[in-house]
């Protein structure tokens, strides 16, 4: 009937109806909110009130506490508030007061959210819940976070009887992002005591800001300069760092496992490349065991950051063994898994391992890229391995890289110091056909013509496919008459030599 009247006021519609209200018949028409618009149930809401002398169970308060709300109707929701106050002996259910303290904050009303939590005991007679505290917190510590208010959560936060999960998250959020991590820390302990877990953010807040000023160990950090005509920014040393705090970490770490819990596969990350960092490649096997037991995404990555640390110390066994284990499980090593161990295998004079690894890398079809190469011709070249280096540096030109040009000396020395001058002049011209390439694909025509002029003059032939990749560019940008020119005076010097 309410929905279907226009001009028609409430009283009108529904004065047959005043003796049949009740709290759970006003808490079903508002829940009817989406047919009747908000006008229609503010307006029914008010005149089952007056009806009613506004003597509502606390499901009704709660429900339109959280309508007028959600809908940023403050003035309308403290009114609410004060006459059900008024009608009720001067009580209002915790939950509403928690409903309204918890949109306040989120709207940025932090000194009205305060207001409303320091009068709930004299104003509505209310003894503050968990979920009132709770809420406090949540608006202290996520929402409006500062030393200040966390001083003010602190002083709420000890105001709880029982501390439940999301009293401790809170105040552990609030705590990590400004920097007091001891105070975080023991309450953390707390939690363990009366066996009470933090959410998992709380876990991930915590853990994150423990690996960050960790990492701030003798980094630079940017400081702006303002007290000049034109402000500008510098990089100082941060002496700040504090390599002790990853100790914590790992602390919280495993004591969240052992309740079953765990972070976010990014904070693991985090974590596992902080003990990397800092040389703690043990404790970092530890964490990625818990990783592969557990199945998380991150598993692989982890494999990626821990074998890169040991190869970098030079920890053959053990990063032999993770990457043994690595290909045991199906896992897929990444480039950068292959090139620290090629690497770290090559530089102690195992070659033989390196050469091994490399054929795994071929068979998984992982593609090297000119690191790998670079440590495989170095390796061969203090071997003396002329034919192996030389291999390599072939296989490496035909994927289109260019070798270093420490690199190339070393093979043509290698070749030279073995008479093989013939295999120097295939070299020498499979690199400059690959540099010329290069530089037509970068769009560098200036000088990629001058590149192809020294070949002519050398003598060096452009291969096919470096020619057409020579003329193709010089078509698109509007040049074919000077690549024309110059390719018909490599086919005459061409001829004239063969004559």
């Amino acid at each position: 009937m309410l929905c279907n009247s226009t001009n028609d006021s409430v009283d009108t519609v529904l004065n047959c109806y005043k003796g049949e209200l009740s709290s759970n018949l006003v808490l079903e028409v508002l829940m009817s909110y989406k047919q009747l618009g908000r006008v229609k149930t503010l307006q029914f809401f008010s005149w089952a009130g007056t009806h009613m002398g506004f003597q509502f169970n606390d499901s009704v308060v709660e429900y339109m506490a959280d309508f007028l709300c959600r809908r940023k109707l403050f003035d309308d929701m403290k009114c609410l508030l004060m006459t059900v106050s008024l009608h009720n002996e001067g009580r209002v259910s915790s939950r509403a007061l928690s409903i309204c303290i918890r949109f306040l904050g989120r709207d940025g009303r932090v000194k009205e959210a305060l207001s409303l939590f320091e009068g709930i005991g004299t104003m509505f007679r209310c003894k503050p819940d968990n979920h009132v505290f709770n809420n406090m917190l949540y608006v202290l510590c996520k929402k409006q976070s500062s030393d200040e208010m966390i001083e003010l959560a602190l002083t709420v936060f000890r105001k709880i009887e029982c501390p439940d999960t999301y009293s401790c998250s809170n105040m552990i959020v609030g705590l990590s992002k400004l920097g007091r991590l001891e105070t975080a820390l023991e309450i953390f302990g707390q939690m363990n005591k009366i066996g009470v877990l933090p959410t998992r953010s709380a876990l991930n807040v915590l853990i994150g800001e423990l690996c960050l000023i960790s990492a701030k160990e003798g980094s630079v950090e940017k400081v702006r300069v303002r007290n000049t005509r034109r402000p500008y920014t510098i990089l100082v040393p941060n002496m700040g760092g504090n390599s002790d705090a990853i100790q914590p970490a790992v602390a919280v770490f495993s004591a969240a496992y052992d309740s079953s819990l765990l972070p976010s596969t990014f904070v693991i990350v985090k974590l596992i490349s902080e003990l990397c960092r800092l040389g703690k490649n043990e404790e970092a096997v530890e964490v990625l065991s818990i990783v592969e037991k557990r199945k998380l995404t991150c598993v692989e990555e982890g494999y990626s950051i821990v074998i890169k640390a040991l190869c970098e110390h030079r920890q053959v066994e053990e990063a032999g063994k993770l990457f043994g284990r690595m290909l045991d499980r199906g896992l897929k090593p990444k480039l950068l898994v292959y090139n620290s161990v090629i690497s770290m295998l090559c530089k102690l004079g195992k070659l033989n391992d390196a050469t091994r690894v490399f054929e795994i890398m071929n068979k998984y079809r992982c593609v090297p890229d000119n690191l790998t190469y670079t440590a495989l011709i170095h390796a061969h070249g203090e071997g003396k391995n002329w034919k192996a280096a030389y291999d390599l540096l072939m296989e490496m030109l035909g994927f289109g890289l260019i070798p270093h040009f420490h690199t190339y000396n070393l093979v043509d020395s290698l070749l030279r110091e073995h008479d093989q001058l013939d295999l120097c002049l295939k070299v020498d011209r499979k690199f400059e056909n690959q540099k010329l390439q290069k530089l037509c694909k970068e769009g560098e025509l200036d000088a990629a013509y001058e590149k192809a002029k020294s070949m002519i003059e050398k003598g060096i032939h452009l291969s096919p496919y470096a020619r057409d990749t020579f003329k193709n560019v010089f078509e698109k940008c509007g040049k074919f008459r000077v690549a024309h020119e110059l390719l018909e005076k490599t086919e005459r010097v061409t001829s004239l030599r063969s004559y």
